[in-house]
């Protein structure tokens, strides 16, 4: 029986800027949760710059466009995979799709909509960056993964990040994960330097997911095209994205009042009708 809409969960996976690994932790995160016995759909967000189906080898009968246009259903796009997870596909170097119309978003917004009660965990890989789209996507979810490396570029521009998202959804719960770090002790340094930054807006409520150091193993995985917690299950990467996924099961589970949220935040599909919709 389909869970209630109350009880599904809704994760941005974004980041401050590109390159910083968002879309391969998103991918991984998804398999995880799956492996964790977990409906999980993967909605590729970046919108006009996809890269989901590319990391996947899979061949799309359409995309987030024609779902936009109103041409197909998003259950004519969904894609189930032979790793556990149902694929929402983005629409590749389509300029137009990063700059939704309040029509698209309302159509979006919907679309997501006839997903919620078919999964446990819908994960949104949004683009990077703080456009309109993002940001509205990301202060939509429940919780939100803020991705970054230890560059201090990386690092400001995911406390921008943070800074908008908080602003618009106090109630989100965001969490933080340095990727490419070359040791625990500089992961360690960007992680106490992000928390500093941030500290005036989201004070002890950032939830510090860890750290996922630079492994050649991922590299591999990408030119393979294939998720390198499969391809490299040993690899340190794969660890830590399994302790990942465990927190994240764990900070779902907490009652309510336990979770540093308000307690008349605004559920997922009302967000969701106001952020995208416009309303």
């Amino acid at each position: 029986m389909p869970k209630s809409v109350a009880e599904a969960r809704v994760l941005a996976v974004t980041s401050g800027k590109g390159g910083v690994g968002k879309t391969n932790v998103a991918l991984n995160l998804a398999i995880a949760l799956a492996n964790r016995v977990q409906r999980v759909v993967l909605w590729d967000a970046d919108l006009g710059l996809a890269n989901v189906q590319v990391l996947m080898r899979l061949q799309p009968r359409g995309d987030l466009s024609d779902v936009l246009a109103e041409q197909k259903s998003i259950r004519e796009i969904l894609i189930d995979t032979p790793v556990g997870i149902k694929i929402v596909p983005g629409a590749s170097g389509d300029e137009h799709l990063a700059n939704l119309s309040v029509r698209e978003r309302l159509v979006f917004s919907e679309a997501i909509r006839d997903l919620v009660q078919e999964a446990d965990f819908i994960i949104i890989d949004t683009g990077a960056g703080i456009s309109a789209n993002t940001t509205d996507f990301a202060r939509a979810a429940d919780d939100v993964l803020v991705v970054t490396t230890p560059e201090p570029t990386a690092l400001v521009d995911a406390y921008a990040a943070i800074k908008v998202v908080h602003n618009g959804a106090p109630w989100s719960r965001i969490h933080l994960v340095v990727n490419m770090a070359r040791d625990e002790k500089e992961a360690g340094r960007a992680m106490l330097r992000l928390e500093s930054m941030a500290a005036h807006y989201v004070g002890s409520r950032l939830i510090k997911e860890g750290y996922i150091l630079f492994d050649h193993a991922v590299g591999s995985a990408v030119r393979q095209r294939a998720p390198f917690l499969l391809a490299y299950p040993t690899s340190q990467a794969a660890s830590a994205i399994w302790k990942m996924a465990d927190s994240l099961l764990k900070t779902r589970d907490l009652p309510k009042e336990a979770r540093a949220e308000p307690a008349k935040a605004p559920g997922v599909l009302e967000r969701l009708r106001t952020l995208l919709g416009g309303e």
